[in-house]
């Protein structure tokens, strides 16, 4: 399998792949028992104690009360989950980061649960694994691979948030040169209140620098619990530091590595946030989908009305789409992992690769969690009157999302940064921009802005991919040209241009997903995915319109801007085609409702 699309943006100048890209059904045997366990485990040890876990209760383990919340990470520890990301050396699993996002995705249930999971094994974790020295690795990662010691993330301070390195907590080595003297607070720590150690971030001598702090020592103090809207059984509280002294031997990486450290780790978290969210839209669909079998008005199943249908059409379409990217992403992850050198700079050369990946993970991040914001907002609805009541799931999984949209970033920083990547990889000449423009300006010299007839399945849709690539790349550049050096204040433009590209990525991926599933099953048997990619063709192409329209009008000057729009709407012309909608979303709504859950 190969997939040669260059990271931070190349998918946008290139052809929609025929082969090449990641999908679930292309798991392993391996990879498929570890979903497999991980989902029994959810099923029958998480969900029957949701409510429990929500309410913070506490239960004895080994002769002390612990909250629930932790007892079963621990049972997870046991299942060998927790040290998926941690080498093996390590007594961790060593695993790929499909196995990873998979084990991420299956977890799908109890979102307290994953976010005390996700802050403890990802960005609790991830650090010392990647950054750590052979030391602090030995003492540090087998304890958490087992859940013996929690870990938690201190980056945010109460004075930062978004401007994730303005914190002022500083360390100051003491005369002795032993130890560093930590003072500060750190604000809406996930496990705070439990966690047995914290990366740390702080200044020292004005250098943004990481510490592996253990929070049993003198000085370290916890405030009162968050009263939160959602993921109420997870711990969020401040952290304050007052004269800690930390070993010199606990300083993470260098002095100044900090920036490093927090940039970087948080691609890899965003992108198992993405996959969270995607496990739990899934699970979402199916208990809209039950209720909607068993609930009758007017004499027949409330799923089975028209209005309905289209919604379930929807969260199925939706789904799909996020599923297609987010595979395609770390699938892409894994293949260039697999190609490093396992020397010396192993560690390093991956740290780079997640950099290079950066719109990608951010991708992920706002797909899945706007997916599932958009999947528990309908779901509620679809319960009627019921989805306003504690008892029926949907309710607290509606709560719990929210916010999804503002850790690991907020979606709003996730955009700048796609757009970031992506311009610098246009400026650096890292994807091959300039040349596509040249070839679609070739086009319009020529007169030949049709493109080729394709054959084989969804052949149409490929053709129309192409065409929307080409209106979005022109549109991109347009703006580029237009704003120039004073792009980074164009912040309408620059979230325009992330939504576009998030679109385009997902439309590209989801036609590539069913061109693989076509090739697996069959035409036949992939009717209900290819009905899915119509769709999301259609109505993609049309929202990258809009965008386009959008961008235009309100970047180039009211001089150029006729001449600008002439183009544009040639381009565009050959990005619509009428598809009736309705009928594929039936089609595809009939399907899922046959099956009882979403099997996709």
């Amino acid at each position: 399998m190969t997939n040669q699309v260059t990271p931070g943006g190349g998918f946008l100048v290139a052809p929609v792949p025929r082969g090449g890209i990641f999908i679930r059904e292309k798991m392993t045997d391996e990879q498929r028992e570890i979903v497999q366990m991980a989902r029994e485990f959810i099923k029958e040890q998480v969900i029957p104690r949701a409510k429990e876990i929500e309410a913070k209760t506490y239960v004895e383990e080994n002769g002390q009360r612990v909250p629930l919340t932790i007892s079963i990470l621990r049972q997870l520890g046991d299942l060998g989950l927790l040290g998926v990301d941690i080498p093996e050396e390590f007594d961790g699993m060593g695993m790929d980061k499909v196995t990873s996002m998979l084990i991420a995705e299956s977890s799908a249930g109890c979102m307290s649960l994953g976010a005390t999971v996700g802050a403890h094994n990802g960005i609790g974790t991830l650090p010392i694994v990647y950054f750590g020295n052979e030391e602090q690795k030995q003492r540090y990662l087998p304890r958490f691979a087992t859940g013996e010691w929690i870990s938690c993330y201190a980056l945010t301070e109460p004075g930062s948030g978004s401007d994730a390195l303005s914190g002022k907590a500083t360390a100051v080595l003491n005369e002795a040169g032993t130890h560093y003297l930590l003072n500060g607070e750190k604000q809406f720590i996930t496990n705070g209140s439990w966690a047995d150690v914290a990366i740390v971030f702080a200044r020292v001598e004005n250098k943004y620098s990481a510490f592996i702090v253990d929070l049993d020592s003198k000085g370290v103090s916890r405030g009162a619990e968050e009263k939160k809207m959602g993921i109420t059984g997870s711990s969020t509280c401040n952290l304050i530091f007052e004269d800690v002294a930390i070993p010199r031997a606990n300083l993470l990486g260098n002095i100044g590595d900090g920036p490093t450290i927090a940039l970087n780790m948080l691609n890899l978290g965003r992108m198992k946030l993405g996959f969270g969210a995607l496990g739990v839209a899934k699970y979402a669909i199916d208990l809209t989908l039950a209720f909607g079998k068993e609930r009758k008005q007017f004499g027949q199943p409330v799923i089975t009305f028209g209005i309905q249908k289209r919604k379930l059409a929807d969260l199925v379409i939706g789904t799909y789409a996020t599923d297609a990217l987010s595979f395609r992403a770390v699938g892409a992850i894994d293949q260039e992992i697999a190609q490093l050198p396992a020397d010396g700079d192993y560690y390093t050369n991956i740290i780079k690769l997640f950099r290079a990946f950066a719109l990608e993970c951010a991708a992920v991040k706002i797909a899945g969690s706007e997916n599932l914001e958009f999947v528990m907002r309908n779901a509620v609805r679809m319960h009627g009157g019921y989805g306003f009541v504690e008892e029926y799931r949907v309710e607290s999984l509606l709560r719990d999302n929210v916010v999804d949209n503002i850790y690991e970033g907020t979606n709003d920083i996730n955009r700048l940064t796609m757009f970031d990547t992506f311009a610098r990889n246009v400026f650096g000449a890292k994807i091959p921009f300039r040349e596509y423009l040249e070839e679609i300006a070739a086009c319009f010299r020529k007169d030949r802005l049709e493109i080729a007839p394709m054959t084989g399945p969804l052949a149409d849709e490929y053709v129309r991919a192409e065409a929307v690539k080409r209106m979005f790349a022109f549109t991109l550049n347009e703006g580029l040209i237009y704003t120039g050096k004073g792009v980074r204040t164009e912040q309408e433009f620059m979230e325009a241009a992330a939504d576009g590209i998030l679109a385009v990525y997902a439309l590209d991926s989801s036609l590539a997903k069913t061109w693989e599933i076509i090739n697996i099953s069959g035409e036949k048997k992939a009717a209900v995915p290819k009905a899915i990619s119509q769709v999301i063709v259609h109505d993609y192409a049309r929202r990258i319109a809009d965008l386009c329209s959008y961008i235009l009008n309100g970047i180039v000057p009211e001089d150029n801007l006729p001449a600008v729009l002439d183009k544009f709407y040639t381009l565009e012309y050959f990005t619509f085609k009428p598809v009736n909608t309705i009928a594929l979303r039936r089609f595809i709504a009939d399907a899922v409702i046959e099956a009882g859950k979403y099997n996709l």
